[in-house]
């Protein structure tokens, strides 16, 4: 196996940023959308935007709202609160 896509720490090197994932979330026609409609944007699987979503929803950059049994709809946090 090789280290290719490996960082020298030996995490993954990404292939988004924050702010790839925040571009889709301002760009979009509707107020939230779910992990699937964003990855549908970017390069990556909807797992890796799950973890890139979760990772920005503790920093305060993304709210997110349980719809449903399993769904997650996500939107740019208000910087004013």
């Amino acid at each position: 196996m090789t280290d290719q896509g490996r960082k020298s720490g030996g995490e993954f090197d990404s292939k988004i940023t924050d702010e790839d994932v925040l571009a889709v979330l301002e760009a979009a026609e509707t107020p939230v959308l779910t992990t699937r409609l964003v990855a549908e944007q970017l390069p990556v699987t909807s797992k890796a935007v799950y973890y890139r979503l979760r990772k920005l929803n503790q920093e305060g950059r993304v709210d997110k709202m349980k719809v449903g049994a399993r769904g997650i709809v996500w939107w740019v946090a208000d910087a004013s609160k």
